[in-house]
Parts: structure tokens; sequence; C-alpha cells
């Protein structure tokens, strides 16, 4: 039989990149960055209508007002969470030169690499979850002595891109004088010219280029190939639970105030005049105002009511409280639930399934594992790949850089069977203690009892025989 074939992969060369090109930093325009204060209902819809066109400037302000709010921030700070705490690894592709490769690659993007940064990875995993699409630009500088072109990612902020649907791919728009004519391509990509549009969102300036993943400048992290926008971003289910927590919090504020707030209502005996002859209140009624001032106050404890007057207590006494209480439980169990698959953080609900401890105060290891993969695809193919072919020819020898995620439905196998085997083993020693011939049949069957391998005796030693009693 021949070898096996080997998987498929694309291999990149070296005179696919234009060094002159990618040696120049792009920026973003300088331009103001505008915010609203305080957002209607009616703003929520426009800008989530917004995020399925791929227009992200008012879906980015809204994802940055929606984790003010205290369920959704607790959420997204969870969701995140994991991709800070678990480790990685930069795996070689094997032999010798793909481990000198992976050596090289460690120093840049291995765990304390200064090519990826943590608190860069932090905002592109921010992004992807909030618009289910992030983006990275890439910073390459040549060494002074010429041998390596060393390559830092950077994250491009997704209010500066935008999804042309007519030629299907992302545009972004970048400050004029840093753009070069590699960043220019065919004008067919580009048929209205590079404008700088955008009068309406308070900004100007700035031509929109291509987002070309994996090119050397550009690597683009999601989970779908098309419209990733529309499937997977967290916003777009967020932004009603997000109306409905803050406004019923500022109802029940609202309510609690009215509540806390009790009126005092007196009046004075009959044929005492409320006010003079020019309207203005008499001398009894002022005296009696004041006094009930002070009664509604902690300031004075004490006062003399005039003998036959009244005085009563206003307090509220409805119970739409409990509408709000409801509201705001649901819209938390609802952020939970998006940002983390689970609202287990929550603590137990009542009559709800048993719920997995290790689950119940974290994240569903599938959110974890998807935008892990997520992350490490972009890198790898975006980011890892150029560099290797840059710097070394091709990229057939790329390193992979991989997050070492725990496996638990592995472990709770490799566990049982650990288990299964000490059982085993303890099996056979109490055998042969008890003086029982242990031959291969016998072995053999109590292997199969067990589930574990039946082990390989080159020679069996006979059983000792018990000393004869004196």
């Amino acid at each position: 039989m021949g070898a096996a074939s080997k998987r498929a992969k694309r291999i990149r060369q070296a005179a696919e990149f234009d060094m002159k090109r990618l040696e120049a930093r792009l920026r973003m325009p300088r331009d103001g960055r505008t915010a609203l204060d305080a957002w209607s209902l009616e703003q929520i819809f426009i800008a989530r209508d917004e995020q399925m066109l791929g227009q992200f400037v008012l879906p980015s302000r809204m994802a940055e007002m929606m984790r003010t709010d205290d369920a959704l921030a607790v959420a997204h700070w969870n969701r995140l969470a994991p991709q800070r705490a678990i480790p990685v690894k930069i795996e070689s592709a094997g032999g010798a030169r793909g481990d000198s490769i992976a050596n090289e690659a460690d120093a840049l993007f291995g765990p304390n690499g200064v090519g990826i940064h943590a608190d860069t990875l932090a905002d592109i995993h921010a992004c992807l979850v909030d618009h289910g699409v992030a983006f990275g630009c890439i910073d390459a500088t040549p060494r002074e002595d010429g041998s390596r072109v060393d390559m830092e990612l950077r994250y491009w902020p997704i209010e500066y891109v935008r999804w042309d649907p007519v030629f299907r791919l992302f545009k972004a728009r970048a400050d004029p004088n840093t753009v070069q004519p590699g960043d220019l391509p065919q004008t067919d990509l580009n048929p209205g010219g590079f404008d700088s549009s955008g009068v309406e969102y308070g900004f100007v300036g700035g031509f929109w280029i291509p987002v070309v993943h994996g090119d050397g400048r550009w690597v683009i992290f999601k989970k779908h190939d098309l419209e990733p926008f529309r499937k997977e971003a967290a916003i777009l289910p967020a932004a009603l639970v997000w109306a409905r927590h803050a406004f019923g919090n500022r109802d029940w504020a609202k309510g609690s105030k009215a509540h806390g707030s009790a009126k005092v209502v007196g009046e004075l005996p009959q044929g005492v005049p409320l006010q003079n002859g020019d309207g203005s209140l008499s001398n009894e009624a002022a005296a009696f105002v004041e006094l009930l001032r002070s009664i509604a106050t902690e300031d004075s404890p004490a006062g003399i009511r005039p003998a036959g007057s009244k005085t009563e207590f206003l307090t509220n006494n409805s119970t739409a409280w409990q509408v709000w209480q409801q509201l705001v439980m649901n819209a938390e169990r609802a952020a939970a639930r998006i940002y983390l698959g689970t609202d287990g953080t929550l603590g137990t609900q009542a009559n709800a399934p048993g719920v997995d401890v290790d689950a119940l105060f974290g994240v569903a290891a599938t959110r974890v594992s998807g935008d892990l993969e997520c992350l490490q695809r972009g890198i790898d193919t975006g980011l890892i790949e150029p560099w290797t072919a840059i710097n070394f020819g091709d990229s057939r020898l790329a390193p992979k850089r991989k997050y070492l995620i725990p496996n638990k439905d592995q472990q709770a196998v490799d566990d049982d069977f650990a288990k299964r085997n000490d059982a085993f083993m303890k099996a056979l020693v109490d055998a042969k203690q008890a003086g029982i011939q242990l031959n291969p049949v016998y072995i053999a069957e109590l292997a199969t009892k067990y589930r574990v391998l039946v082990p390989a005796i080159d020679a069996m030693a006979p059983a000792t025989a018990p000393a004869p009693s004196k």
C-alpha cells in the first residue's frame, strides 16, 4: 500500500506579499467619535437593523452602552474570561526545520510573544462575540539586518468597517495618508471610487479599502463563511434584552422612590381660614404646613398639632413592583443564556433540570471551544502562515498556535478506565493471595469483566502453596 495522502492545504508563497505595502503602517482616520447619551427603543431597533446590514457604526456604539448594564456586562465578562485563562502553545509542523521555525514563532506568537498581546486578543474576542465578526490589522517590521520580517497583530475597531453587499466583501475605512497603492485593488471592486461618505454618522474622510484575509495586512475572525454578522452576533438578541432590563430597572427605581416617599396630608379644624384676602396662606395654615414638613423629615422629632386638626400619611400600596421584578429577572437569565449558553451563573432555579457543577459557574463548553477555535483559525491562516511564507519562502512548515482546551469528556473516560484497571489489578492480587491459579484463561475472563486490556504475560509463575501448619 502507498503512503497515506496528506490533507489538502493552501501553500502560501513569499512572492504573494508586497513588502513595501506591508511595511507601511495602516491607520484609522482621525475623526471624533460620537456617542448617544440615552438610547430610545426606536434607536435600538435602528442599530439592530444596521447590524443586520453590515453597517457597524451605530451597532458598535450600542454594544459599548450595553456593557454599562450590570446583567449584560457580567455575562460579557464571563464569556471572555476563558480566553484569558486557557494557556496556548506553538505546535511544530514536524521535522528539524519545522521545529526551528516553531521556536522562532514562539517568540512572536507564543504565550509571551511580542507579536500577539493579550489585550489585543481581548478586544478581538469581545468584538467577535458582540458582532459575530472581528478584524485584525498586521504591522510588518523588517529587522535591521534583513534576516527576518516580524509581524504584530493589532485590533481594528469594527466601527471603521462595513459590508459591501454588491461585491460581498468587507471594506475598512483608513487614513488616506497611510493607504498604499497595494491597498487599492482593481477598480471593479470600487466602481464609485474610494469615497469618504459617512457624514450622517459624524465622520468624514478616509478611503474604503477591501479587507482580504491572509494577504499579510488583514486577519478576519468569523465563524460563518457568508455574512457572519447576521448569524452569531450577540447584540442581535441581546439588544431587546438590554432594553427590557434597563427600562425595567428604571421603572422599578421610580416605583421604589414612590414607595419610599410617603406624603403627609393635614387638615385644619373647621372654621380656621386657609387663605388671607389676598390669596396668601393664613398664618395658621402657614404654621401647619411647616409642621407637616418637619414631620416628613428626620430633622424635627417633635411638633405641636392644633386642637381639632388631623394629619395622615399617604403611602403607595401598588404591587406593580412585582411586574418589574419579573421583567428584570427574566432579562438577567436571557442575558446569561445569550452570552454564556447557560443561566447557571445565576444559581439553581426552582424545578429546573440538573446542571453540571462545572457549568454552574461558567460558560458552556461549546461556546468556549467555538470562540477559541475561531481565534486559533484566524491567527493560523491570517498571521502565522503569511509570516512563515515571507520569512521562509512558503508556508509548508507553518506552525500552529493552539489553545490547550481541557477535554472533560475524554478526562472522564480516562478516569473511569483508571478506576477499572486499578480494580482489575487488585482482583489479580487478591486471587493470587487466595491461592488461585492465574492462568491466561482466568486473566482474560477477569479482564473482560472489568473491561480492560488483557495483559501480556510471557510466563506464568506458579501460585505459591500455603505453608503447612505446624
